[in-house]
C-alpha cells in the first residue's frame, strides 16, 4: 500500500483570467516538458487538493491542478457566470494560455463529470482520461442522493430526518437549502451548511464522517453553496445525461476506478458506461467514496503509470 508519489511543492502557481471577471487559482506540479494531465477536483467547489499531484509520475507528468470558478483560491466567490458550460470552457481557456494541445483529464467524483463534460466539448484536445468514484449526473442521481427513498434516507433515516425538514422530495429539499445558503441571514448560510456538509460527509465516509471544524466555516457555506447551484434544474440540465454519451470513447485510453459499495456515486451506471466504452475498469471493495485511502490512491496510480504506456 502506497500513499502516492513524494509530495513536493507546486513549480508554478498563478491565477488565470478566463472571462466575465472570474480568475482561476493554477498550481503546476511534476516535469514541464511531461505528458500534460489536467485534474478536476471534486466538489462541485472543494478547490484543488495539492496532494492529488502525488497521483502521477512528476518525472513523467505535467501536472496541472485547477481550482474551479468561485472555490478555493479563485476568485470571486461567486455564483454569478458559474455553470458547467462555464467550466468547461475554463479548461478550454487555461490549455490555450499553457501552450497544450492535448491532456489527459483527470478526476474524481464531481471531477469526473467535469472531465467527461469537457471531452464531449473538445475531444481533440483530450488523449485520455483517467476517472475515480465518478459522478454520472442521471436524472435519477438526485433522487439517489437527497430524495426520501434514496441510499441516505434508507441507510441513515434519523440524519435524513435532520437533513431534510420533513420536506416531502429532493426537489424541495434542494430549494430549501439553495434559498437558505443564498439568503442575506449568515446564521442561516452556516446552520444550512453545516446541515448539508454533515449529510455529505456521511454518504462519502460513513462511520468516520465528521464535522467541519469552526475555522472551516466559510469553506463550507461556499462549497454547499456551489452544489446546491449546480443542482439547481437549469445548471444540472447541461450536465445532459453524461450517461448517455453519444460519442464513443473506445478509441481513447480511458481508465475508471470506482468502489462497489459507493454510497454516494453509484457503482452499478459507472460500471454500466465502463462496459459500453470498453474502457479499463478497476473495481474496489469496501472502499465506499473515501477517495484519499490508500486503496484509491494504489489505483489511480496503476492507472496513471499504464496511461503513459499507452500514450508512448
Amino acid at each position: 500500500m502506497s500513499l502516492g508519489y513524494e509530495f513536493k511543492s507546486a513549480r508554478h502557481s498563478f491565477h488565470l483570467a478566463v472571462g466575465q471577471g472570474a480568475q482561476i487559482h493554477v498550481e503546476e506540479y511534476g516535469c514541464e516538458q511531461g505528458v500534460p494531465v489536467v485534474v478536476c477536483h471534486g466538489g462541485p467547489g472543494a478547490g484543488l487538493v495539492p496532494a492529488m499531484s502525488c497521483l502521477f509520475n512528476p518525472r513523467k507528468y505535467r501536472i496541472i491542478l485547477f481550482s474551479q470558478r468561485g472555490c478555493g483560491l479563485s476568485s470571486p466567490d461567486s455564483l454569478q457566470h458559474n455553470s458547467p458550460a462555464h467550466l468547461v470552457d475554463d479548461i478550454h481557456v487555461l490549455l490555450n494560455h499553457l501552450g497544450i494541445e492535448k491532456s489527459v483529464i483527470a478526476g474524481g467524483s464531481w471531477g469526473a463529470a467535469l472531465a467527461l463534460l469537457f471531452y464531449q466539448s473538445h475531444p481533440e484536445r483530450v488523449s485520455g482520461l483517467i476517472l475515480w468514484a465518478s459522478f454520472l449526473a442521471e436524472t435519477t442521481d438526485l433522487a439517489w442522493l437527497y430524495g426520501p427513498h434514496g441510499a441516505g434516507a434508507q441507510f441513515y433515516p434519523e440524519l435524513y430526518s435532520d437533513f431534510s425538514h420533513g420536506l416531502k422530495s429532493e426537489a424541495e429539499i434542494l430549494q430549501h437549502y439553495y434559498q437558505s445558503l443564498t439568503g442575506i441571514d449568515e446564521l442561516e448560510q452556516h446552520k444550512a451548511a453545516q446541515l448539508w456538509m454533515a449529510w455529505e460527509s456521511k454518504l462519502a465516509l460513513g462511520a468516520r464522517a465528521r464535522l467541519a471544524n469552526i475555522e472551516q466555516a466559510h469553506c463550507a457555506v461556499q462549497q454547499a453553496r456551489i452544489m446546491c447551484h449546480f443542482f439547481q434544474p437549469d445548471k444540472y440540465q447541461q450536465l445532459n445525461n453524461i450517461s448517455q454519451f453519444k460519442a464513443s470513447l473506445c478509441h481513447l485510453p480511458c481508465w475508471l476506478i470506482h468502489s462497489r459499495d459507493d454510497l454516494l456515486c453509484r457503482y452499478a451506471p459507472v460500471q454500466r458506461f465502463a462496459q459500453k466504452h470498453k474502457a479499463q475498469f478497476y473495481v474496489l471493495e469496501n472502499a465506499g467514496h473515501a477517495q484519499r485511502e490508500s486503496e484509491y490512491f494504489d489505483a489511480i496510480i496503476r492507472a496513471s503509470d499504464l496511461m503513459l504506456c499507452r500514450l508512448h
